[in-house]
């Protein structure tokens, strides 16, 4: 019943398409982008290089790298026969189906006699709408790839206070690193709880050294398997950077608790804000409030008592309490309330949802329902919640199909000429660089020669379109949509070919939607400044050239369009809109010309002794060669990796080394999860094991073999 109820809610996603909006297209891209360098013979991943992310993108792999090596490893096991699309839906469909194998393992885990209340408890967990709405209402893949984990770890956490032999401990421990390497936000937040936990069981257990002993190794366990995600924090960012790098306005994320409120204790409404889907559903809020009362009668159930008050605290800091939740939120350090960012209904739900059916696990082992009108007025409510969970999740269902794009609209935004790098892309960084466009660019002309005393622009790819000002005038007709206007003459690209194509703008205020659009291409730019200050766009100080070209196996013909954005403007504001000169690229003409970007490799032609600066942002681990010797890596002015190259032609070659640090931290883990995994299987299936003393009695009556003693 578990496993057909799982799979008819992650349904939609068995399908080779885009689902949801652009978070989902940018998690698609930084999937592309690890997968693209697995396959290429790159491991492990540090920095993005590829065409999906070329700006050596360090987000998520910085903070979350589970997403994308879960996704290499799908790829792996499917044989590289997946598209890029199909393997991001598959990391939310193993996540979400392996959350709900997960959290019913961990139910009997803590209530072997109860499996048919484990099976109900971790249905409503992944119907949750705070759980399941982190891929359906908001694309939250890195936040979806948690689901397996936090009942785990609240599980070990309540099965310790039960159980004082060192497989809970290695369990939390093992459970808690995945939340690091997964999601970091969730992560803080959970090991908060736990350590809060570890230190009343500690106390409970009147500070043994045996007690101690055991939580030091479980803190080994953590430090050898979170080793990775807490090192590449600390290494992969400039001398100087904040850690996390958001300076929080508390106002703005009181203002978002307070319009999420009362939506979120309503039924979902698809016509209401999207922030209100995230929200914990009237089943598992009955789970919860029945947990708190039935705790009353036993209140020396200290780790029921520890994940009651957690949640208690985030419904605090959820819902708009006169005082109590504004000074909550002003009194966390900074790095807390960053970490967290302005949404905390994202991560708060799942570790609410976690937290009700262990503590209503726990507390149906403590008070068995005896009697047939027990039995069955506990499954009867367990019902009605698993029914009204499923009514509501039957609505993310509704809004996947209509937020799916067709299969050929969804492999039009994987061709290499649609594929923008996003204002994502370049998160964590301190600022993007001057040069960053929010749309489609050529990653292959992005780098530039300076001058190497005063960091001043000597030349770059784009230099060659502008040799000759624009000769053509754009055409400006009112489509039949009288919002848009239409550009004419329409262009025509070669296969095999590389355009650049430059504007000279009639109005530097020209601000609007310009799309270029043909049977396999699509593009939009935003004017008057599509980016930072010198991105394309039509002001003083904006690029006018873009590069255009088709992967398509014949000739294409494409059309511009442009839509105002302007309070009251009209098309006809517009008319004339802009000349043009549409130019064949001369590869061999470039100063810069790039022949990969994993590793990045290109020959340079200088005019003099200058400085190459590249399209990868500088994180220290990069090694650069010119001509086969080794060459000082430094960071521009913008921030991007450079280095110095002779006057002549050079060949260069830049990669990311990596500190040494960086990969012992990510081998330690490696080997680690290794090991946990080989552990694992062998407790499952009972090779060299003998079942160990339970240290309660009822534990040991009725147990499954592969997990007395606490053992998975």
């Amino acid at each position: 019943m578990l496993l057909a109820a799982t799979i008819w809610l992650v349904h939609p996603y068995f399908a080779a398409r885009l689902i949801g909006t652009g978070d989902a297209l940018w998690y698609h891209h930084s999937l592309a982008d690890a997968v693209t360098q697995f396959r290429a013979g790159v491991f492990p991943v540090f920095v993005g290089q590829s065409d999906y992310s070329f700006n050596g993108s360090i987000y998520p792999l910085r903070a979350a790298p589970y997403y994308q090596y879960l996704a290499g490893l799908l790829d792996l096991l499917t044989g590289r026969t997946l598209g890029f699309f199909a393997l991001e839906h598959l990391t939310a469909i193993v996540s979400v189906l392996t959350g709900a194998a997960t959290a019913y393992w961990a139910l009997v885990w803590i209530a072997p006699g109860q499996r048919w209340s484990a099976a109900a408890l971790a249905l409503l967990y992944v119907m949750c709408p705070g759980v399941a709405g982190l891929f359906y209402a908001q694309d939250l893949y890195m936040s979806g790839m948690a689901l397996p984990w936090v009942p785990l770890a609240f599980a070990a956490l309540v099965r310790s206070f039960d159980d004082d032999s060192l497989g809970p401990q290695a369990v939390l421990a093992a459970s808690l690193a995945a939340l690091w390497w997964a999601h970091s936000p969730i992560a803080l937040w959970a090991t908060a709880f736990a350590a809060v936990g570890e230190v009343v069981r500690l106390i409970d257990r009147r500070l043994s050294r045996l007690g101690f002993a055991r939580a030091a190794i479980g803190a080994g366990i953590f430090a050898a398997l979170a080793a990775y995600p807490f090192v590449s924090v600390f290494l992969l960012r400039t001398p100087g950077e904040a850690i996390v790098p958001y300076i929080m306005d508390r106002q703005a994320l009181l203002e978002v608790v307070r319009k999420s409120f009362p939506s979120s204790l309503q039924p979902i409404d698809l016509n209401a804000p999207i922030l209100t889907y995230m929200q914990l559903g009237y089943g598992l809020w009955l789970v919860l409030l029945a947990g708190g009362i039935a705790w009353c009668f036993r209140p020396r159930l200290w780790a029921v008592a520890l994940l009651l008050a957690s949640a208690a605290l985030m419904v605090l800091l959820l819902f708009p309490f006169p005082w109590i939740n504004r000074a909550l939120w002003l009194s966390f350090p900074e790095t807390v309330v960053g970490m967290t960012l302005y949404w905390p209904m994202q991560r708060f739900y799942i570790l609410i949802a976690a937290a009700a059916v262990v503590c209503g696990q726990r507390l149906l082992r403590e008070f068995p329902a005896t009697g047939a009108i027990g039995r069955d007025s506990v499954r009867l409510g367990l019902l009605v919640a698993t029914l009204w969970s499923a009514k509501e999740a039957g609505k993310f269902i509704e809004m996947a199909r209509r937020q799916s794009d067709t299969v050929l609209d969804s492999r039009r935004w994987s061709r290499l000429e649609n594929v923008a790098v996003q204002r994502h892309t370049y998160g964590l960084f301190p600022r993007r660089p001057a040069y960053f466009t929010h749309g489609v660019v050529e990653p292959r002309l992005e780098s530039r020669l300076l001058d190497p005393t005063t960091g001043s622009l000597l030349i770059s790819d784009y230099d060659q379109g502008r040799a000759k000002a624009p000769q053509e005038d754009f055409r400006g007709t009112i489509d039949v949509n009288p919002g848009i206007l239409d550009l004419d003459p329409p262009l025509t690209l070669r296969p095999g070919e590389q355009y650049l194509l430059t504007f000279g703008f009639a109005r530097r205020d020209t601000a609007g939607l310009l799309q270029i659009i043909g049977p396999t291409l699509y593009r939009e730019y935003s004017l008057p400044r599509s980016g930072e200050l010198k991105s394309f766009g039509s002001e003083r100080e904006s690029e006018k050239s873009i590069t255009i070209w088709t992967s398509a196996p014949g000739s294409e013909t494409v059309r511009l369009r442009f839509i105002p954005t302007a309070e009251q403007a009209k098309p006809s504001d517009y008319i004339p809109f802009a000349r043009y000169r549409l130019q064949k690229i001369d590869e061999q003409a470039l100063p810069v010309r790039v022949s990969s970007l994993i590793p990045y490799r290109a020959t340079v032609r200088s005019p003099g002794a200058a400085l190459l600066e590249t399209p990868r942002m500088f994180v220290p681990g990069y090694a650069a060669t010119v001509n086969g010797a080794a060459a000082a890596v430094r960071r521009s002015a913008e921030g991007l990796v450079a280095f110095p190259v002779p006057q002549g032609e050079s060949q260069v070659e830049l990669r990311f080394a990596g500190p040494l640090a960086l990969h012992l931290a990510f081998w330690l883990s490696a080997v680690g999860w290794i090991v946990a995994a080989l552990w694992t299987a062998a407790r499952a299936t009972g090779l060299g094991s003998k079942p160990p003393k339970a240290a309660h009695p009822e534990l040991s009556s009725n147990f499954p073999r592969e997990t007395q003693g606490g053992q998975g």
